[in-house]
């Protein structure tokens, strides 16, 4: 596997695009081999960083689980601007522009989480178990085609609804990591949405409609799609409301 990713972090330049992003570290382990390190924790689906350190980080690299531990804790991290430079490339590389059906697709997704010390949790309706429950939702953006299903953006959604504060206050308020926790905990899903569908065609990222399911089924996901030049293609809410 790591023979593969090597493969696709030098077809896409990732080392640029982590860059691009402002990702810096001045000692130690460089930040590139940091972060090639966490995609693949995520790709090879171990439970924790504590146990892919224990079973896998000898084989791929000689840092210690401190050295990623310190990327994740890092709040001047913008891990949305990397992730859509890397959208981007890939965009470009595939290219994708040339399918004939290109259709932005937005879908929200909760986790369940327990714990008393449990930060960004909120009450959520669970489509899924047909039940509220206490976890994070997280809002995605990506872009499907003939032949590909691209993701594009991601956010964290902290509803109204008995949210668990911080367990402690961010070292800089004006940092990255704050930034996001502000929009996670004040904006509502359409004003995200909106966001992430600026910031796609920011990156010459194009499509034709936009898909998405009766939660976004509003006017202002509507108005969203019109401003963007897309067609809304939403599953609308069960009400006297006509369209």
């Amino acid at each position: 596997v790591d023979n593969i990713f090597a493969h696709a972090w030098k077809s896409l330049n990732l080392n640029k695009l982590i860059q691009r992003a402002g990702f810096k570290k001045r000692t130690g382990v460089p930040v590139t081999d940091a972060i090639f390190l966490l995609v693949l924790w995520k790709w090879i689906n171990v439970s924790s960083v504590a146990v892919f350190c224990r079973q896998s980080l000898n084989t791929f690299s000689v840092a210690k689980k401190d050295v990623m531990y310190d990327l994740m804790k890092r709040e001047n991290a913008d891990w949305r601007e990397h992730h859509g430079h890397v959208g981007g490339a890939v965009y470009k590389q595939c290219d994708i522009a040339s399918s004939r059906l290109k259709v932005f697709v937005l879908d929200d997704t909760t986790q369940g989480r327990r714990g008393k010390k449990m930060e960004g949790v909120s009450c959520h309706f669970d489509h899924t178990q047909r039940r509220h429950i206490m976890g994070q939702q997280v809002l995605t953006l990506g872009l499907a085609t003939d032949d590909h299903f691209l993701p594009l953006d991601s956010q964290i959604y902290v509803s109204q609804s008995r949210p668990q504060g911080l367990i402690r206050e961010f070292d800089d308020a004006r940092s990255v990591t704050a930034k996001r926790y502000h929009e996670a905990t004040t904006q509502t899903k359409p004003e995200m949405a909106d966001g992430m569908l600026k910031r796609a065609v920011r990156q010459n990222i194009q499509a034709d409609y936009l898909a998405a399911d009766a939660w976004f089924g509003t006017k202002a996901t509507i108005q969203t799609a019109q401003r963007q030049d897309l067609i809304a293609i939403l599953r609308m809410k069960k009400s006297t409301m006509k369209y």
